[in-house]
């Protein structure tokens, strides 16, 4: 099978996959009654390393043993039950890449739970961009752009004035995209202008995500010797060296974890070119696209209110070695010991719960109200 035929498996599998929940969520027998639950925030972790509590974390254990998420709800199609403190507060994990829309979607379908005024935090951590970003900060996400619709060449193959082998579907070359692409809709606003592939870049609520800054802004991280030295390492990288510390940006999501630094000069141009220069990359993932999709599509559905979502990542390694060091060593490094993993997990529970305190606090207020 050649790359492109798998491509468009892979993708023709997704949607089929999503047009069937969206069949399922319109089935008439999932309508709402009247003893629903209804979760006032609803925590969205990624994915977590072993047991919810005691071990090594992910990404939700610090909201289990800190929120006290003692109550376990089993829901058909997610893989780990969905857990409750009982006061209003949810958690779920998604599962990793762009696959995790699809247990957002089962979510939705269970006819037991009322989503329609859930505010969903999306509580993970990414790679830093060193031009823009220090690892263990906290970044609340303005925009999110989609890097998985592409053409891609081997880097052995691409022409000599080609920066990199990744280049937009509809363009014939690096740092152009589609004339037909359009700005980012408003959350919870969906149109394709990406030339057939759907929309690329997705607006959260601004300003939602402006209050939870305002509200968080303040808030110390955790910092420690071992990130002070690897920050030195970044000597030509300003921003790099700062101490880790709460701010907005825009997020990149792929199914790839990718690495290095001609690698990061693609990420950067993909997102300020589909963005129209009115985004830089702050931040990689792999989940942030297929959430989002997910929760857009449930919201011209009626199930979820778009603009309730906000997403938060703190940098657990940087997206591209320091001077001197090869992509390979420092992209192993990283995955086999990143200074930054457990500070950033700390970070994202420390700036998340301070919002989710406050919706919770003043539910009479945010309920028929966002921010």
């Amino acid at each position: 099978m050649s790359n492109e035929d798998s491509f468009a498996g892979n993708e023709i599998r997704l949607y089929c996959s999503l047009v069937v929940a969206f069949a399922l969520l319109l089935f008439p027998s999932f309508g709402y009654g009247a003893d629903l639950i209804k979760p006032r925030v609803l925590v969205i972790a990624t994915y977590e390393t072993g047991k919810d509590r005691g071990d090594v974390p992910g990404e939700l254990q610090y909201w289990v043993e800190r929120e006290h998420l003692d109550q376990a709800i089993k829901v058909q199609g997610i893989d780990h039950p969905i857990l409750t403190n009982g006061k209003g507060l949810y958690a779920m994990i998604s599962g990793t890449t762009s696959r995790s829309a699809l247990q957002i979607m089962a979510l939705a379908m269970d006819p037991r739970f009322d989503l329609r005024q859930t505010y969903f935090l999306l509580s993970g951590i990414g790679g830093a961009d060193p031009h823009q970003v220090t690892v263990a900060s906290a970044v609340w996400i303005r925009q999110i752009v989609d890097g998985d619709p592409a053409f891609e060449i081997d880097s052995r193959e691409t022409p000599a004035s080609w920066p990199y082998g990744t280049i937009a579907l509809g363009a014939t070359e690096p740092g152009k995209v589609p004339a037909n692409v359009d700005s980012a809709p408003a959350a919870g606003v969906s149109d394709d202008g990406a030339g057939g592939v759907g929309r690329i870049v997705y607006n959260l609520n601004p300003s939602l995500v402006d209050w939870a800054y305002q509200l968080t802004k303040a808030v110390k991280l955790p910092d420690d010797e071992a990130l002070a030295a690897q920050r030195l390492r970044f000597k030509d990288f300003p921003e790099a060296q700062l101490k880790p510390s709460v701010l907005e940006g825009d997020s990149l999501g792929t199914d790839h974890f990718w690495h290095g630094a001609i690698m990061t000069r693609w990420a950067e141009d993909w997102v300020r070119l589909y963005t129209r220069g009115s985004g830089s990359l702050a931040v990689s993932d792999c989940e942030d696209q297929g959430i989002v999709l997910a929760i857009q599509q449930l919201d011209k559905l009626g199930r979820i209110d778009a603009k309730r979502l906000l997403v938060l990542r703190t940098t657990s390694n940087f997206v591209m070695p320091p001077p001197g060091v090869s992509a390979e060593k420092s992209l192993f490094d990283n995955l086999a010991s990143s200074p930054g993993y457990l500070p950033a997990l700390d970070a994202n529970y420390r700036v998340g719960s301070v919002v989710v305190s406050a919706i919770l606090q003043n539910w009479d207020q945010y309920k028929n109200q966002v921010p």
